[in-house]
């Protein structure tokens, strides 16, 4: 007798051998889809059925699926190289040589596999380079699974300022060395320094905070981290896993002109295949390379593949291409104009966020410059309207105040047609969801 392999069937299938199904919560739709192929913009599930994608791997699929270059590029690769584990690769060469051109902290860089692990190592090299144990993050940042900084991300409102993991397991005497405060303020950044002098190994900061869909870090803010740290001996670090080579090629540093001591990278550089980045200052990354005293310890076998370099260096050229990054933010504002259109016409208390390429609707009115502004949200709301939309095959993460992706395999048609979609997924809501009501 043939398996099945419809949707449900697979379902059923995985729910058997998978801890709830799916590699983790966070891939949970509003429906049981199995995907079983992607091109460009498009996905297809085991029914047959198309859907567009927003969601873009987590944001790692900047060229949209299967790419042809990378893929040609990935195939070239792997029939004349694979895993080695010893001395170092041409290729591995050629990637650090393009990186350390293109990102403006990196003298050096190294390869890791994720950006959870590459913000790991960060973290512990800013240790122990400066022989301290605090870390400063920011509520609403996510960083990683690790003890370290895997808390205060989307937190309630009456866990903020209180130690609130992201979930049970985390080992306390790691977290406890991590102090949170607030997103886009420097006061409060000076004022723990200036209290707990020589204390502090590292701040760590998204310069976009994407974590909680779109706040932008204020210029004087990210220049008043870069001047308190080199005042204080401590290590500035900018996680660029979600922002670097999304939103410039060499990372969201580039634009706003604010050096780092490290920057981790991840997701978008190498188009869905999996790589971490460390890059940064000399005199901290070539502790990396010693053995002994004053080493720091980064391994991993499946670091640095030839196949995740291959498509590491093939989606830096098609992004290096004339235009591309103009057009990419051209797409994001289309669509964040279009949504701004769509919620004053119907009167929902909404507004588009985003920057580049990154996009999303808060179900709120009013400022925002941290997390604790985003408290307003509606959450009731934001994921009635991302659950229809799945509902009608539009590939949004289900979660409120998760940020969604556009790729250059999207155009101004696929966003026009969206936002025709997004304008009946709206006029739908109860009534209650609208200003005044």
């Amino acid at each position: 007798m043939p398996i099945e392999t419809d949707n449900a069937a697979l379902t059923a299938r995985a729910r058997a051998v998978m801890p709830g199904g799916l590699l983790s919560p966070s891939r949970q739709l509003a429906h049981p889809y199995v995907f079983v192929r992607a091109a460009g913009p498009y996905l297809y599930d085991a029914d047959g059925n198309e859907h567009v994608d927003y969601h873009c791997g987590f944001g790692a699929n900047m060229l949209g699926h299967c790419a042809a270059a990378v893929r040609d590029r990935v195939t070239a690769v792997s029939e004349r190289i694979d895993l080695i584990g010893a001395a170092a690769l041409d290729l591995e060469i050629e990637a650090a040589e393009t990186l350390v051109r293109l990102i403006p902290c990196a003298d050096q860089v190294a390869f890791c596999n994720s950006g959870s692990e590459a913000t790991y190592h960060a973290l512990r090299l800013a240790r122990a380079a400066t022989g301290r144990r605090t870390v400063i993050k920011f509520q609403g940042g996510y960083h990683g699974w690790h003890d370290y900084v895997a808390m205060n991300v989307q937190s309630p409102a009456d866990r903020i300022g209180q130690y609130d993991p992201v979930c049970d397991g985390i080992l306390l005497d790691a977290a406890r060395h991590t102090v949170v405060l607030p997103y886009n303020d420097a006061q409060a950044v000076e004022d723990y320094l200036s209290a707990h002098p020589g204390e502090v190994a590292a701040v760590i900061i998204e310069p976009i905070a994407h974590n909680m869909g779109s706040v932008v870090a204020h210029d004087a803010f990210l220049r008043d981290l870069r001047r308190l740290t080199a005042d204080h001996g401590t290590v500035l670090i900018f996680d660029e896993v979600i922002t670097g080579f999304r939103h410039a090629l060499g990372g969201y540093q580039s634009i706003v002109g604010v050096t780092p001591d490290l920057a981790t990278f991840g997701k978008a550089v190498a188009s869905g295949h999996p790589v971490g980045i460390l890059a940064g200052r000399a005199d901290l990354m070539e502790r990396l390379g010693r053995t002994g005293q004053g080493a720091v310890f980064m391994g991993g076998t499946f670091n640095g593949t030839p196949p995740s370099l291959a498509a590491l260096l093939a989606t830096i050229g098609e992004l290096e291409r004339p235009g591309t990054y103009e057009r990419l933010f051209a797409l994001g504002d289309r669509m964040r104009n279009g949504l701004s259109a769509i919620v004053e016409r119907l009167g929902i208390p909404a507004q588009p966020a985003g920057y580049g390429s990154v996009w999303l609707l808060y179900f709120f009115q009013g400022a925002f410059q941290r997390y604790e502004d985003l408290l307003r949200n509606d959450n009731a709301a934001d994921l009635a309207f991302r659950r229809r939309l799945v509902e009608q095959r539009f590939i949004f993460q289900p979660l409120p105040l998760k940020r969604l992706y556009l790729s250059t395999a999207h155009d101004e048609a696929l966003i026009d047609r969206t936002l025709g979609v997004i304008a009946e997924t709206l006029h739908a809501l109860p009534a209650a969801m609208r200003v005044g009501a």
